[in-house]
Formats: C-alpha cells, sequence, structure tokens
C-alpha cells in the first residue's frame, strides 16, 4: 500500500488489484447478488470505488454459482471495478454453520474472478470465553496457511473477542495475509459499544504490517468513521444504506431520522430539488428503497470525503474531537482513546493549531511531548523559575526584564501555558504558538501540576526581577536554538555555539537562519522547529550516536541521494526506530557515511513496513556541499 498523506494512524493511501487502484479511506457497499438493483454508474455517482459481495450466497444458489463460474463475479453483480467477496463467516455466526470448508470457499472465490478473497475465518463473539477467543483466533491462523496468498489478494481476519492479548497476537499472525481485516466487531457496532472498539482497533493497528490495508469489517456507519480512521483504519464495508432504507431511514454523517419526520432532503442529497419526503413515501416501495439508498451512500461518501479532507488538512483529531461530543457512546469511545499511547506516530507538528477545548486536551500527544521534556529540562538540579500568565501572555515575546534574568542566571525558566509550565525556550515551538484556547482555566490541574514539578526539582519559585544577577552569562537566543534541538533531536548535546550567526526577519523578529562561518547550519521554521542543511546534517552526524535520527539506505540509493533525491522505501535497510513522522533525519550508510539530509513521511515503525512511495524527502545530497 502506497501513503500519501497522514495525521496520526490516519492516512490517505492507494492499493492495486486486478481491477484497479482503491484510494483509502472509502467503503465498499454490500451487494446482494440476489438484490442488485444500482447501476455501476449510480454506485459511482455517490462515491464508490469498490464493492463487496457475498461469496457463500452465490455458491449456494445454482443459478448464481453457474453465471458466476461462466461469465465470473464481475459481470454477475455487474460492476467493473474492485470487488472483493466474503466467505460466509458472518452467516455462519448467524445461523450455526455453513456447509463448505475453508478451502473450497477460497478456491470458488478465485475461480469467480474475486480481486479480495476473504477465508472462512472463526468469529469471535464478545461474550466468547477466553479459551473460546483463543482457540477462534489459532484455528483462523490455521486457515490462513493452508491457502495460498501469493496468486491473490487474500484477507485474513484478526479476531480475539474483547481480549486485548488475543486481538494483539492474532494481529501479529494475520499480518502474512495481504489484506489485514478486523473481524469480530459487528455486536459491539450495533450495541454501541464503540469504547471496546477502540481498543480492538489500537490493539490490532499497532501490532500489524503498517504496509497492507486494514479493513473494519461491518463498520459501516458514518457515526464512527472518523474515529476508525484516525486510529488506523483503511476501508470499511456498508450494508447500512440499503438497510436503512428498507426501515425508511435517512441516513446523515451524525445518525439516522425517519422519512415522515423530515421537512426536506439536504443539499447535498441526489435527491435534493427531485423529491420532497412527502413524494417519496407516496412512491412505490421499490422506487423509494433505490432512491433512499443512494441518498444514504452519499451521506456515507460524504462522511468519507470530509475526513479524507481533514487528514490532508491535519485536523482528523479535532474533527474527533468534535464528533466525541454527538453521542455519550462516542465521548466514552473518545476516552478511551486518549489512554492509548499514540504519540510516536504523530507528526512533530501540524499544519494546523491544536484547539485546546477541555481537561482531556492535556492528553493530546503534543503536549504530552512537552510535558515529558519539561521533566528532563528541570532534572539538571539548577533552581527551577515558573513565569506566570501574569508575566507572560500567550502569543508575545517574553519581557525585557525576564531576558535579562534569565542571561544573568543559570536558572531553568519554565511559562505558563494552558495552566501547565513548560520550557520558555519553547515558546515558538508547536503547540506552544499555535494553540487555539478556550480561555477556560483549571486551577486544580494547575496546582497538581506544580506539585508533580516539585518532586523533580523542589528548588523552585515564581519569577522576582530582584533575583536578576549583574552580569551576562549566556545568550537567549543561542540558548533559546539549543533547547529547540534539545527537544527535536532528543539530545542533551548543543549543536549551536555562542559565535555562531543569528539571522532574523525584518519582518517579525523571528529566528529565521543559522549560520557557522559562510556554512548554512539550518532554519528555524514557521512551526518553531529547525529543518538542517546538509552542513547543519554533517554536525548532527557528529554528535548522535549511531543510528538516532537516520535512515540507512543501500549505496546505490545513497549515490542517487547524495545528489538530492528523495529516500524510496524500497531502499531503506534500516531505520533508528525511535523517529517521529515529519522530523529531520539524516541519510547514511549502515556505516554511518552521510547521504543527504530531509524529513521523514512516517515513524521509524512505520518506515520498516513500506514498500512504496517515498520514505524521506530529501533537503539536500552531500554533493552539494
Amino acid at each position: 500500500m502506497q501513503m500519501f498523506f497522514k495525521e496520526g494512524l490516519a492516512r490517505i493511501g492507494k492499493f492495486s488489484t486486478p481491477h484497479g487502484d482503491i484510494e483509502t479511506p472509502t467503503v465498499m457497499p454490500v451487494i446482494n447478488p440476489n438484490l442488485n438493483f444500482l447501476t455501476e454508474a449510480e454506485l459511482r455517482s455517490t462515491g464508490v470505488q469498490a464493492v463487496i459481495t457475498n461469496s457463500y450466497i452465490i455458491k449456494r444458489t445454482a443459478s448464481l454459482e453457474q453465471e458466476a463460474l461462466k461469465s465470473g463475479v464481475h459481470k454477475l453483480i455487474n460492476f467493473n471495478g474492485p470487488i472483493m467477496t466474503d466467505s460466509g463467516t458472518f452467516q455462519s455466526y448467524v445461523y450455526g454453520g455453513i456447509e463448505y470448508n475453508n478451502k473450497e470457499i477460497v478456491q470458488f472465490q478465485k475461480d469467480i474472478g474475486s480481486d479480495i478473497i476473504t477465508i472462512l475465518d472463526i468469529f469471535t463473539k464478545p461474550q466468547d470465553s477466553y479459551s473460546q477467543a483463543r482457540e477462534a483466533v489459532y484455528e483462523t491462523y490455521k486457515r490462513l496457511k493452508e491457502v495460498n496468498t501469493e496468486d491473490a489478494i487474500i484477507a485474513g481476519p484478526i479476531q480475539g473477542s474483547v481480549y486485548p492479548d488475543l486481538r494483539i497476537e492474532s494481529a501479529k499472525l494475520m499480518s502474512e495475509a495481504p489484506y489485514i481485516p478486523v473481524g469480530g466487531v459487528v455486536p459491539l457496532l450495533e450495541s454501541y459499544r464503540y469504547s471496546d472498539l477502540v481498543n480492538i482497533i489500537v490493539n490490532s493497528k499497532l501490532n500489524s504490517d503498517f504496509s497492507k490495508p486494514m479493513h473494519l469489517f461491518g463498520g459501516g456507519h458514518p457515526m464512527f468513521f472518523a474515529f476508525s480512521v484516525l486510529l488506523g483504519i483503511d476501508v470499511f464495508d456498508s450494508a447500512s444504506y440499503i438497510k436503512y432504507a428498507k426501515d425508511n431511514r435517512v441516513l446523515y454523517t451524525e445518525g439516522t431520522r425517519n422519512l415522515k419526520e423530515i421537512r426536506d432532503f439536504p443539499d447535498w442529497s441526489p435527491l435534493f430539488n427531485k423529491y420532497t419526503p412527502v413524494e417519496l413515501i407516496k412512491a412505490d416501495e421499490k422506487t423509494r428503497l433505490k432512491l433512499l439508498s443512494l441518498h444514504n451512500l452519499k451521506a456515507i461518501f460524504n462522511e468519507i470525503n470530509e475526513i479524507k479532507e481533514r487528514i490532508y488538512e491535519n485536523t482528523l483529531y479535532q474533527y474527533v474531537e468534535e464528533k466525541s461530543m454527538a453521542h455519550p457512546a462516542l465521548y466514552k469511545a473518545y476516552i478511551e482513546m486518549m489512554k492509548h499511547d499514540i504519540t510516536p506516530f504523530w507528526n512533530i507538528s501540524l499544519k494546523s493549531p491544536l484547539y485546546f477545548f477541555n481537561k482531556e486536551t492535556y492528553n493530546n500527544a503534543f503536549i504530552q511531548r512537552l510535558i515529558k521534556f519539561t521533566e528532563k529540562y528541570i532534572k539538571n538540579g539548577n533552581k527551577t523559575i515558573l513565569i506566570g500568565k501574569n508575566e507572560w501572555n500567550h502569543g508575545f515575546p517574553v519581557s525585557d526584564d525576564i531576558l535579562k534574568t534569565y542571561e544573568t542566571t543559570n536558572y531553568n525558566f519554565l511559562i505558563e501555558w494552558n495552566d501547565i509550565f513548560i520550557p520558555v525556550e519553547l515558546e515558538n515551538t508547536y503547540p506552544v504558538s499555535q494553540t487555539v484556547p478556550s480561555g477556560i482555566t483549571y486551577p486544580d490541574y494547575r496546582d497538581n501540576y506544580i506539585k508533580w514539578l516539585k518532586t523533580i526539582n523542589d528548588n523552585m519559585s515564581f519569577y522576582d526581577s530582584s533575583i536578576s544577577g549583574t552580569e551576562k552569562i549566556r545568550d537567549y537566543n543561542i540558548s533559546k536554538i539549543n533547547e529547540v534541538f534539545h527537544f527535536q533531536f532528543n539530545t542533551e548535546s548543543d549543536l549551536f555555539k555562542n559565535s555562531d550567526k543569528i539571522v532574523k526577519s525584518k519582518a517579525t523578529g523571528h529566528i529565521r537562519n543559522l549560520k557557522r562561518g559562510e556554512h548554512i547550519i539550518g532554519t528555524m521554521r514557521n512551526d518553531g522547529f529547525l529543518t538542517l542543511s546538509i552542513y547543519g546534517g554533517k554536525l548532527l552526524n557528529d554528535i548522535l550516536p549511531f543510528p538516532e535520527s537516520r535512515v540507512i539506505v543501500s549505496d546505490d540509493s545513497g549515490e542517487f541521494n547524495s545528489k538530492g533525491f528523495n529516500v524510496f522505501f524500497k531502499f531503506v535497510e534500516d531505520c533508528d526506530k525511535n523517529i517521529i513522522s515529519g522530523n529531520e533525519v539524516m541519510v547514511t550508510s549502515d556505516s554511518g557515511e552521510l547521504y543527504a539530509v530531509g524529513h521523514a513521511t512516517v515513524s521509524g515503525t512505520e518506515m520498516k513496513y513500506y514498500h512504496e512511495g517515498i520514505a524521506v524527502k530529501v533537503h539536500e545530497g552531500i554533493k552539494k556541499l
């Protein structure tokens, strides 16, 4: 799978099938081969790229089986794009068994030309005992191993009921499959147990192969799409569009409404200005079913398109926060999501500002990085000075009095920001100056945070101008750059010297270029982090122990990258697993020879899985030095 844009574990990507590429995230509408009433043109008009149908229903219906074997599944359901087929697992769960075994149903799917073929896995229910769920995990893996995954895209579902360790184990095992659905979740979705689903998705995603598409089986309601995508789901399937239509339910991104209770269709609906709800109620059943199905599909793909746009803008997390207030079950899921540490998969910064809503925002990955760094920052034993919000206003430079005190002492200085205290040197670093605060204060959180700081360094007091020294012993700008460097590269070593030259913007006064002699070391970006030149990368290569902040490539790739060309995943031989997506990295040989500097497109954990696309967007190659 190729990834184009990402936010956390969410991504806009693409994977190929025999009948065309599929851009993700997306939804595959469920097509009943006995009730195929929408044309391909009608499906595609709503945003459909691929569909899913049931090979078990086809095989057990003689006329459908004969037609599918003769002409193929694409002609059978009149869709000339990618088709995924299910195996009958859900029917087995509902009815207690089916009359075909795994090998038979997989071979049948191959024979009818399915693009994505599902094994006959063992459906695990939320109420299953641990031993039942464990047996299902290993039997499902056994069934994956008994089919050939080399000649087709085989889907191997992750099972394990609600048991985290079994989901983790199943994810590792089923990563051998080319396509990875998360199964056994329909009962949870139907009972609004979204918080349990959050745990299942996270445990599945973090322990599977990141380079492969992940599909949430049965997750067809748009209410939970954004949560699922943020946690790493690429593909959904949905029969909800037709189920709701049969019940005269009109689907919206936030829920459903009864056809009899709405005044008009929204302007995005294919029914807008063509039919009124009253006219549709009076229409014959077949017409009403078709038109409501088209509306419902459009609602589904409206949400998918919104999610894609949010990923591109880096605002999907904010969207999930907004969504969490739409239903108590979603809010519970949001709280559960915040308990999981997916910090390593978040970019070093986002294009969008951080919205500070409430106390839950403190669990945001970017704020947790700040808090973790603050702990390291004050561990040096030096006296720590707390600068309250009355002395420092968010978005404004620190005052001349504070600068004088800073430069004439060796104290640690922390500024108050959203009721926590962080290093003053990070005043312009994401998300400190890129936050939209709510204006609501949390005095209890503030007090507890100060108590926590004192457990790390109890030599602490609030700012008082009388503590200033008489002689300048350090330069604030140099210290600021070095603390940003420490934060960005997780090191205690300094990169910049007092003799280095700082070039500031004439318009804003912000630090822009950093020079040593005639060489530019790097540039301070708008997000407050550093972009290194190849000269800066050479200095960094001498400072950081191998392989920290390094992407190791083959010699052939290194020659190419040294001329300033990007690094492709297929040439990555190894990398620092702690690389943060979007952060600066060095491209080197396995012996540490520097080829280039650039920024990583994914985290170090993800980089080891991908095989397609760009791993490092190179700024400069060593041959430009």
